[in-house]
């Protein structure tokens, strides 16, 4: 196989001009409330770039008139007019005045409207997010939607002031040039050609931008995963150091931002220099023109100077604009990526009203996360109110994937799912959602009181019922001893409480909405005895209002359990009280042998520490 790359097929202009409509419309929603306060730049632009015409004409025709002690001649498409030079002052302040106020509102009508962007667009992709159903959520990586939150939008945002830019700079441009072809259309036209033809010449670097401009923001995103790995694992990495692997690690995504960051700035920089100096070597060969061919009179030359050095000016905002635009639009289409595909995976919201939950059943449930490869396969049983179900099994086993078929987080490949002899995806999500709550294996809290933790956002929970919840999860009186009690500020990294504390917190967020459904991942796997015995005789007087499911490895923390049942190898192979599993269950036996054996030896071992 020849080392030599193919080169790529060069897309012709109509190629090229249909692929910028289509990118167009998939951005142009983003820019929906702006329509308005575009269409006031455009008048303003074309106002001030009139205006400023005129100020330009009115100063070369003063600068003669002092220069004669004459008065103030202004001939424009054969229209002669002569004024005093006070008058003339008068009339160049207002022009000048006009101008800026014009200026100063093109200006602020893009702040406006990126502003307002941003907001609509961290807004809907917040929106988008979480109403997104769970699988598109578990796939993405830590920081993904961070990065796209903060870096997509962002940049976003700004490119709405970019093309205010472009609009307003090529207008203006517009409007000078239209005033120049009036003094002096020989010299317009040459530069206009020529502008035209400068800026096909240079697409070809814009088109590099863009391209390294894509590779850039999606290197970007990575990079912010990979911070954001970095402060996550901030502890472990404390207790096993940052090796020379891990720092490599960190160091080589460094430098796949660095290649595409250096030529998306040399490029942006590099293109509206040259435009830069190209124009103005335009503009010389313009005015040479313009003096062979005669202007009419020196004024007017004049004029036609000022006007065509400002056109210049404009010319090249035109083009660093579009640089610039070329540079944010693979951030553009990243945000439009992360929001189509949150919006086309959306929460199935549920049709059917429910104030009860009777008992909930699986009948040949299956389901696996990639086609044709089942993770659970034949999940049958029925469970009834006032319950309290243990789950074990080892690792892999399928645990995780059935609580999140209990939870609907997920749906079943196959089989059904009912509560109530409905099915389960009928009940409408918010009634689910006040009947049914769980607690992580590794909860989380947020930057907030202990109440708010508790309460969660949930505005029928009162201060009663956050106290009340506090004390069933036997945590009231460790909240009582912290600083501000209820009042006092966690977080996901509070040193103020412990992880056995933490997790009570988040058992009382739980409890707070008096469920029917509970489901917890390792409940006690943070707490002392004492503790735990606790929590057990929380959950045993639960156990009468709400069907409780527990997830465990620990034999002890089964004890309250009616039944238990055994997952392995991704189905369920017993379900029966813990009595008769170990009569008759493999995988039960070894587990209670292996828990006998070291209840067995921890006396010992705790008498030969001394």
């Amino acid at each position: 196989m020849s080392g030599r790359r193919e080169s790529k097929p060069k897309k012709s202009a109509l190629t090229t001009l249909k692929a910028s409509i289509a990118a167009w419309r998939r951005v142009a929603p983003f820019f929906t409330r702006s329509r308005g306060k575009i269409v006031l730049i455009a008048v303003a632009s074309v106002a001030a770039g009139l205006f400023e015409a005129a100020l330009l004409t009115l100063i070369a025709a003063l600068a003669l008139a002092l220069a004669e002690s004459r008065d103030v001649q202004i001939g424009l498409i054969g229209f002669q007019m002569t004024l005093n030079i006070p008058t003339t002052l008068i009339v160049g302040i207002a022009l000048a005045v006009l101008r800026g106020a014009l200026q100063l509102w093109v200006a602020y009508l893009p702040a406006v409207m990126a502003g307002q962007a941003m907001v609509d667009l961290r807004t809907r992709l917040f929106d988008a997010f979480v109403g997104a159903a769970w699988p598109s959520k578990a796939a993405e990586r830590d920081g993904g939607f961070q990065s796209v939150m903060l870096n997509q939008v962002r940049a976003t945002s700004e490119t709405i002031i970019l093309i205010a830019g472009v609009i307003s700079s090529g207008l203006m441009f517009l409007s000078l040039l239209a005033s120049a072809v009036a003094m002096s259309p020989t010299a317009a036209a040459v530069i206009t050609i020529v502008s035209l033809a400068l800026f096909a010449v240079l697409r070809p670097l814009s088109r590099s931008l863009r391209r390294n401009s894509t590779v850039l923001s999606s290197e970007n995103i990575e990079y912010a995963k990979t911070t954001q790995e970095v402060a996550t694992l901030a502890e472990e990495t404390e207790v096993f150091g940052a090796t020379p692997a891990y720092r490599e690690r960190f160091y080589a995504q460094l430098r796949a931002v660095q290649q595409p960051f250096q030529k998306v700035r040399y490029l942006s920089g590099a293109v509206p220099a040259l435009y830069q100096s190209v124009a103005l070597l335009v503009l010389v060969i313009a005015l040479g023109v313009v003096a062979l061919l005669g202007a009419g009179s020196i004024a007017t030359l004049g004029a036609v100077v000022l006007i065509l050095i400002r056109a210049v000016t404009y010319g090249q905002r035109v083009q660093g604009a579009i640089t610039s635009v070329d540079e944010k639009l693979p951030f553009v289409h990243h945000l439009a990526d992360a929001i189509e595909r949150y919006e086309s995976q959306p929460q199935r919201p549920g049709h059917q009203s429910a104030d009860r939950i009777g008992d909930l059943t699986m009948s040949g449930v299956g389901f696996g996360y990639d086609r044709g490869v089942d993770v659970l396969h034949d999940i049958s049983f029925s469970v009834k109110m006032g319950e309290i179900v243990g789950i074990v099994g080892p690792s892999g086993a399928g645990k995780s994937t059935l609580v999140q078929l209990l939870l609907r987080l997920r749906e079943p490949t196959t089989g059904t799912y009912s509560v109530n002899g409905a099915a389960a995806g009928d009940i409408d999500r918010d009634d689910w959602r006040r009947m049914v709550t769980y607690v992580p294996q590794s909860p989380q809290l947020f930057y907030g009181t202990v109440r708010e933790n508790i309460r969660f956002f949930r505005d029928g929970i009162d201060d009663a019922a956050v106290e009340e919840a506090a004390r069933r999860a036997h945590i009231h009186e460790d909240i009582l001893r912290l600083p501000e009690g209820y009042d006092t500020i966690v977080g996901a990294r509070a040193s103020l409480v412990s992880g056995g504390q933490r997790q009570r917190i988040c058992l009382a967020r739980a409890l707070a909405a008096k469920p029917a459904v509970m489901i917890l991942d390792e409940p006690t796997s943070a707490l002392d005895v004492k503790s735990e015995e606790s929590v057990q005789s929380t959950l045993h007087d639960l156990g009468g209002d709400a069907v409780v499911f527990l997830v465990a490895h620990r034999l002890s923390t089964l004890a309250i359990c009616d039944r238990v049942m055994v997952v392995a190898d991704g189905t369920i192979a017993g379900f029966d009280t813990a009595e008769n599993l170990r009569r008759d269950n493999r995988y039960f036996q070894e587990v209670s042998e292996i828990s006998r054996r070291v209840t067995a030896h921890r006396p010992a071992h705790r008498s030969a520490l001394g």
